[in-house]
C-alpha cells in the first residue's frame, strides 16, 4: 500500500482556518470581477468562481496542508464505486502503486490512466466521473474500453523517478496479466499524468537506467494528454493573465521541487527538452494532446508540440476555447459536463479502438 500521508504540525492545523477564510473570501471577490473577465476569463460565473477558489487554495496552503485534506486517490475510488453501485477492483502493483479498474475488466481495450496534480495531489472525485462518461462514450459507438487507474506515491514521500517506475509497472501489468497485446493498449494522462505518459513513451524508447526495461512487440494504440506538464523548470518571469484558469504560477516551481527533489532534471522528467530523435523511437501509432485556451501552461505545450512532431508526425493537437487547465476534469466541480477537449478526445477514443 501507498505509505501514509505526513502529519501536520500543530501550526499547521491552526493555520488550516485563516486559510480557509482565505480562499473563501476570494471566492466571494470573484463574484465582483466577473463581468470584466471578458474572453480571458472563464465563460461562465461559476467556472469563474471555482477557478478563483482554485487558484488560491493552491498558492495559500503547502503541500502538506493540501495532502492532508484530501483523501487518497484509493478512498476516492472506493466512495465512487459505492455511490454509483459497482463493485471495485484493485490490484497491487510492483514497487507499491495500486491498480483501480473502471468499465468492464474484460473488454478488448484498456486506457491506462495517470491522473494529475503536479505529482503531489491526489485524483479527486470529479476524475471518476470523468473516466464513467469516456466509457459511457466508446460504449454508444460500440467500443468497449475499460479503465486503469494508477494510484502512484505522490511527492515528496515518493520522489524522481519513484512515479516513473510505478506508471511503467502499470503498464507492464496490462501487459503481462492480461491477455491483451500491446495494440489494444493506450496511456492516458493529464498535466503530471501526462508528463508520466511521455515518461513512460520515453521509457519504452530509451530505458532508463533505474527503471525496470519493459519491450513491447508491437506498437501501443495510442497515447492521449490533456495539457500535458512537459517543463519542470521554473520561470519567475513569466507572468500571464491566470483569470480564465485554475493555477496560477506559483505552484509550479514547489510541486516540481516536491517531485524532483535532488535528481536532475531529464528528457523522462521533461520531455519538453528531447530531440526530434527521441520522440521518433516512440513505439505507440497516435498521440494526442489537448490544452486550455485560457491555461498558463498553453506558451510551453505548443512548443512542446512543436518539437514531439519534428520527430514523431502522428500527432493530433487540439485547443479548447476558453478552456482552463485540464477542463475535461475540472470543470465538472462547476456542473460543465462537456467541454471541447473532452468532445475531442472521446472522437479520438472511438477512432482508434477496436
Amino acid at each position: 500500500m501507498n505509505p501514509p500521508k505526513q502529519n501536520l504540525s500543530l501550526a499547521e492545523k491552526l493555520d488550516l482556518l485563516p486559510a480557509m477564510i482565505v480562499v473563501m473570501s476570494a471566492g466571494c471577490f470573484s463574484l465582483f470581477t466577473a463581468i470584466t473577465r471578458g474572453e480571458k476569463g472563464a465563460p461562465t460565473l461559476a467556472l469563474h468562481i471555482t477557478y478563483a477558489i482554485s487558484r488560491k487554495l493552491s498558492s495559500r496552503l503547502s503541500v502538506k496542508q493540501m495532502q492532508w485534506i484530501s483523501p487518497s486517490t484509493d478512498q476516492v475510488y472506493e466512495q465512487y464505486a459505492h455511490s454509483t453501485k459497482f463493485t471495485p477492483r484493485t490490484v497491487k502493483l510492483a514497487h507499491g502503486g495500486l491498480g483501480h479498474w473502471m468499465g468492464d475488466i474484460d473488454a478488448p481495450n484498456v486506457l491506462v490512466w495517470y491522473h494529475g496534480g503536479g505529482f503531489c495531489l491526489p485524483a479527486n472525485p470529479n476524475y471518476f466521473k470523468f473516466f464513467t462518461h469516456l466509457i459511457e462514450s466508446s460504449k454508444a459507438a460500440n467500443k468497449n474500453v475499460a479503465i486503469f487507474i494508477l494510484t502512484y506515491t505522490l511527492a515528496p514521500t515518493g520522489q524522481y523517478p519513484t512515479q516513473l517506475t510505478q506508471s511503467v509497472e502499470a503498464l507492464r501489468f496490462i501487459l503481462t496479466e492480461t491477455s491483451r497485446r500491446p495494440s489494444q493498449i493506450l496511456l492516458g494522462g493529464d498535466s503530471a499524468g501526462g508528463n508520466l505518459v511521455f515518461g513512460v513513451l520515453s521509457h519504452l524508447a530509451h530505458p532508463h537506467p533505474s527503471v525496470a526495461e519493459l519491450k513491447v512487440s508491437e506498437p501501443l494504440a495510442g497515447a492521449a494528454t490533456i495539457a500535458p506538464w512537459t517543463s519542470l523548470q521554473d520561470y519567475p518571469d513569466y507572468k500571464p493573465s491566470v483569470i480564465g484558469d485554475l493555477l496560477n504560477t506559483t505552484v509550479a516551481g514547489p510541486w516540481a521541487s516536491a517531485y524532483l527533489g535532488s535528481a536532475k532534471r531529464d528528457c523522462y522528467t521533461d520531455p519538453h527538452t528531447a530531440s526530434a530523435d527521441w520522440f521518433a523511437a516512440y513505439p505507440v501509432k497516435q498521440i494526442l494532446v489537448t490544452a486550455g485556451e485560457n491555461e498558463i501552461l498553453l506558451p510551453f505545450i505548443k512548443t512542446f508540440v512543436n518539437n514531439l512532431r519534428v520527430g514523431f508526425t502522428s500527432v493530433e493537437f487540439f485547443i479548447g476555447k476558453r478552456e482552463c487547465h485540464v477542463a475535461p476534469v475540472y470543470n465538472l466541480a462547476a456542473g460543465d459536463v462537456e467541454t471541447e477537449q473532452g468532445k475531442t478526445l472521446k472522437q479520438w477514443l472511438r477512432h482508434i479502438l477496436q
